[in-house]
């Protein structure tokens, strides 16, 4: 019984260790969220979850949680509310170790319950459509991967594939976050591609307008999908019943940019992988697990995007393999003739093998029946002098060493050139050696000695040779090693010798002439620059060095975009393209960036230098920031001068003419309250309804010469008010978005911006004919940033001048110019529409 008893409380007391042990362990697990912005089972959500598995769960110290928030089907305020409360009471008294935030959605909600629900948590985000700072401004202890869907190059390669394709279909259901988003950045980049073909977007539709439209496309027309998670009419729809319906609908190529529309009907693009974002999120959060500190840690902003194709619809469409991108992955593509005919390559290279061992073998064989065959060389002596009197017929002249006879022969011509009889000359080397000049003797002695010992296998030297007259001509001369003694040792040479006289003497004076051309470009005191047509710098001249703080070699080679800070390469090829013979020259003005990287403004002169064999291009480049800082300083002294007349004037209407006619107002009231005959009483009348109306205009005009909502207020408000007044007619929509504006700015950079934003309004509604405009207006940083849209007539922005756009935008570039500010216009006359892009710095 004892025995028994004793044996219990082992079993019992090595149960208990092991409990202990596993609880020791299961205290030790590190927990991690993993919270969705979507649902379970929708493709982008679930493979982002396999990419976030194949890493953690590799890591048997790591224990993983889900939430999904499922704001893809619902994302109302009391749906929010609902969540909150929700997590509160599963999630709020977990100690997790990490936490990552798959989309938009999820991002947002941890920055807005930081300090409720994840004060110490550190986070990683992922698969963040169109990040930027601003999205984590104020939170701490977090970092991620961003989303950078790159539509452009989809859409480039699109194009290229379709060539005569007349129109690009957008599907985007316009409703979604994520959608608008997505919108705005196509139209954004859209005017970059210069391209002939449309832009169209079907969005906010129902499923069925949506077949429709897409049925009654026809081979014009190429199609991006982009979003179609919602319908017009609310119906939620994943995104495999909208590749689904789409394919169905019509048998036009379809493009997209997301890689779970990849072998459903696509012909793909550039793709990013959920998987790929899932994988670096994951591993960003081992690395803080394992002790990295988070804020340590710099986000990741590519890797997970590659171009992906599927080789039957490429076969659909007339599709090469070699039209696409390089390092594309194409699917569905039939086995390559490598791995088809492995096997018979196998016995292929055998067989070669065979082959080489056998063609070895003969060359032993050959090389043993050498020394017979170099008795039949001296055979070969007889046919010597045929060959030289062959040769003594030719036009240039011959030559003959015989390294064991030490003698040397030149044909009759050569001596005959250099003045002398040839029957009478003395043919031997001291004779000729004489006569070659002392500096050339040396390279000559030389070269032929290698070509004797073996060293070398062909000789060419020029020099120069005395002629009877004293002068010197001279000759090119090549020759090879003719016959060899048993032992490998050269008997003499054979070659030719070239009259080179011309050429030297014209080399001579290109010489002097690219002398003097170097002496006056170094002398000069602008930048000097020659450049290929492809941008490679070809010369330089020392105030280049000097200005840009390279040296010449650091230039010489390089790229043009290396100095030039503020054109792309194809942007300088356009303007290039324009140079031709009618037209040699042309400027421009830029932004040059030393070594050091701080910039200054330049005037570019191109010039074309068009050669027989080649086409340069001149650059000569002025500093022109003296000249620039004057124009700024001029021109806010105008700017200034002009407002304060505004003011005075304003002042002047408000407080001279208004009281006056206050007073002639009361004036006649106080007729009016007289006996008067009815015609009297009509003229009184009449008299103060034109006096109330001139005062109103004389409001109005004073308002507008100054508006005092602009002084009192500040910019939004004065906008605000202006855009007001011009929806009244409902001619025309206009919206305003703002952010980070709710502090005053700078007086004179309020007024500048108030008026360009205005006379940009009076612009659209006076020249394009739009019907929205749409203007967005932010603070980031030390920057303000003004974003002007309409769709309006295009027009041409490298046209724009006082001459030809009159006195409104001229005077919008000037005020941007006036506070150093910066500004990009892009619009054409074939798509139509108007982006300008403001920035000033604060």
């Amino acid at each position: 019984m004892k025995l028994h008893l004793k044996i219990y409380k082992c079993i019992f007391l090595v149960l208990a260790i092991l409990l202990a042990l596993s609880l020791d362990v299961s205290a030790r697990r590190q927990k991690v969220l993993i919270l969705h912005s979507y649902h379970q089972g929708l493709n982008w959500t679930d493979n982002i979850t396999k990419g976030i598995l194949s890493v953690l769960n590799q890591h048997e110290n790591i224990e993983i949680q889900f939430e999904y928030m499922d704001t893809k089907r619902r994302y109302d305020e009391e749906y929010l509310d609902e969540f909150v409360k929700l997590y509160r009471l599963k999630h709020q008294e977990i100690p997790y170790s990490a936490v990552i935030a798959s989309d938009n959605n999820a991002l947002y909600f941890t920055r807005d319950y930081q300090k409720e629900f994840f004060k110490d948590i550190p986070i990683i985000f992922c698969s963040i459509d169109q990040f930027d700072n601003s999205l984590i401004e104020g939170m701490t202890n977090v970092t991620g991967v961003t989303e950078y869907i790159d539509f452009k190059q989809t859409i480039e390669q699109a194009l290229k594939l379709h060539p005569k394709a007349k129109n690009l279909v957008v599907i985007n259901d316009n409703i979604t976050t994520s959608a608008v988003i997505n919108r705005n950045h196509i139209i954004s980049f859209w005017p970059e591609l210069k391209t002939d073909v449309k832009l169209v977007f079907l969005e906010n539709l129902s499923i069925k307008d949506l077949v429709e439209k897409v049925k009654n496309l026809d081979d014009s027309n190429i199609i991006l999908l982009i979003n179609f998670s919602r319908d017009k009419e609310g119906n939620y729809i994943s995104y495999q019943e909208n590749i689904e319906i789409i394919r169905e609908a019509t048998q036009l190529p379809i493009y997209s940019s997301w890689e779970f529309y990849f072998n459903e009907g696509i012909v793909g693009g550039m793709l990013t992988s959920g998987f790929k974002q899932g994988k670096l999120a994951a591993e960003l959060a081992v690395k803080i697990i394992d002790g990295v500190d988070v804020n340590s840690i710099p986000i990741v902003t590519e890797g997970y995007n590659s171009f992906q194709f599927d080789f039957n619809q490429m076969k659909r469409f007339g599709i090469e393999a070699k039209q696409l991108p390089k390092s594309s992955l194409i699917i569905n593509q039939p086995p390559s003739f490598l791995s088809k005919h492995k096997f018979s390559l196998i016995i292929l290279i055998t067989f070669i093998i065979l082959l080489l061992l056998i063609i070895t073998y003969a060359k032993i064989k050959r090389q043993r029946n050498e020394s017979r065959l170099l008795a039949k060389n001296k055979e070969l002596k007889s046919s010597r002098n045929r060959l030289l009197r062959m040769l003594d017929a030719n036009s240039d002249g011959v030559w003959e060493h015989n390294f064991t006879m030490k003698t040397t022969y030149i044909s009759k011509n050569i001596w005959e050139k250099l003045g002398y009889n040839s029957d009478l000359i003395q043919n031997t080397p001291e004779f000729v050696e004489r006569l070659i000049h002392p500096d050339d003797l040396k390279i000559f002695l030389s070269e032929r000695k290698k070509l004797e010992s073996g060293q070398s296998d062909l000789f060419v030297v020029e020099f120069r040779i005395q002629a009877k007259n004293k002068t010197w001509m001279w000759l090119k001369a090549k020759a090879k090693i003719m016959n060899f003694e048993s032992q490998k040792q050269a008997i003499n040479l054979v070659g030719t010798l070239i009259d080179i006289t011309q050429r030297k003497e014209a080399e001579k004076k290109i010489k002097a002439s690219e002398k003097r051309w170097r002496s006056l470009i170094e002398q000069a005191a602008d930048e000097i620059i020659i450049l290929n047509f492809d941008g490679q710098i070809m010369d330089v001249n020392l105030a280049a060095t000097t200005m840009l703080g390279y040296t010449r070699d650091e230039i010489i080679g390089s790229n043009v975009t290396l100095l030039d800070h503020k054109f792309e390469l194809d942007q300088l090829h356009s303007y290039w393209q324009k140079l031709n013979p009618k037209n040699p020259s042309l400027k421009l003005e830029s932004v040059q960036q030393r070594k050091d990287k701080t910039t200054f403004p330049v005037e570019i002169h191109f010039s074309l230098i068009d050669l027989p064999d080649s086409r340069l291009i001149l650059a000569v480049i002025s500093d022109i920031s003296v000249r620039q800082e004057t124009e700024r300083k001029v021109l806010n002294a105008v700017i200034e001068t002009e407002e304060n007349e505004r003011k005075r004037f304003a002042t002047d209407l408000h407080d001279s003419i208004g009281p006056l006619l206050s007073s002639i107002n009361l004036y006649l009231s106080a007729l009016a309250k007289s006996k008067l005959s009815d015609r009297n009483e009509k003229i009184i009348t009449a008299s103060r309804e034109i006096v109330n109306e001139t005062l109103v205009n004389i409001k109005e005009i004073s308002n507008n010469l100054s508006p005092h909502v602009l002084n009192d207020f500040g910019l939004v408000n004065a906008i605000h008010s202006f855009i007001n007044q011009i929806n009244l007619s409902k001619s025309i929509n206009i919206t305003l978005d703002s952010k980070n504006l709710e502090g005053r700015l700078n007086q004179q950079v309020e007024v500048v911006i108030y008026r360009v934003v205005t006379e940009l309004i009076n612009n659209t509604i006076k020249h394009a004919g739009a019907s929205n405009i749409q203007i967005t207006l932010s603070k980031e940083n030390n920057s303000l940033n003004l974003i002007y849209i309409d769709d309006g007539k295009g027009f041409n922005p490298q046209e724009i001048s006082i001459e030809t756009s009159g006195m409104g935008l001229y005077n919008i570039l000037s005020r941007i110019r006036s506070l150093n500010g910066t500004h990009n216009i892009q619009s054409t006359p074939e798509t139509g529409g108007m982006m300008a892009v403001v920035t000033v710095n604060l």
